[in-house]
């Protein structure tokens, strides 16, 4: 069973596998109003690990957004340092396989990262898929939208050889 830790700025879902759910802290608060939540549902649901940042219901003032997102970041970064996630999901393979079956149900944007290295935490050349959701999918088809997520975690720790989905051993 996963772990939740909760932050100050965000929460923490400590699961299995090779994949990283997140929600950060965003500008525009009613966009992502919710959005934590279906992220919470697909890490729970796949046992996957996750990163989501503190939702309000009004917008924040451009200083503490800043001090928000940094902490986001910091808490990122050493999330993945200590648990070693994403190391080896950065490959092209398997972007491809979660951007095909994610591609069934959204509208994908994908970073494939850049060539350089942070000074602060080399080695996380990481891709990223970022899913647009709109207010059908975090209300009416939000059960579709974490099972399709949770799907796709699932697909990427099979490919990877680390699946926990079913749960092969004891909670």
């Amino acid at each position: 069973m996963p772990i939740k830790i909760i932050r100050q700025n965000h929460q923490e879902i400590i699961g299995r596998g090779t994949v990283l759910l997140s929600s950060p802290p965003a500008a525009d608060q009613t966009v992502d109003l919710y959005t934590g939540h279906v992220v919470e549902d697909a890490a729970l649901l796949s046992r996957a690990h996750a990163m989501i940042g503190k939702e309000s219901k009004r917008d924040l003032d451009p200083s503490a957004l800043q001090a928000a997102q940094a902490e986001f970041e910091a808490g990122t970064q050493s999330f993945l340092e200590e648990h070693g996630v994403n190391e080896t999901a950065s490959r092209g393979e398997t972007l491809e396989l979660v951007r095909a079956r994610l591609a069934l149900d959204f509208d994908l944007t994908i970073n494939t990262g850049n060539d350089e290295t942070s000074g602060k935490h080399p080695g996380y050349d990481v891709q990223t898929v970022l899913l647009a959701l709109g207010p059908d999918e975090r209300g009416f088809r939000k059960e579709t939208v974490v099972a399709s997520i949770a799907d796709a975690v699932g697909l990427i720790n099979a490919r990877l050889g680390s699946s926990e989905r079913t749960g092969d051993t004891p909670d």
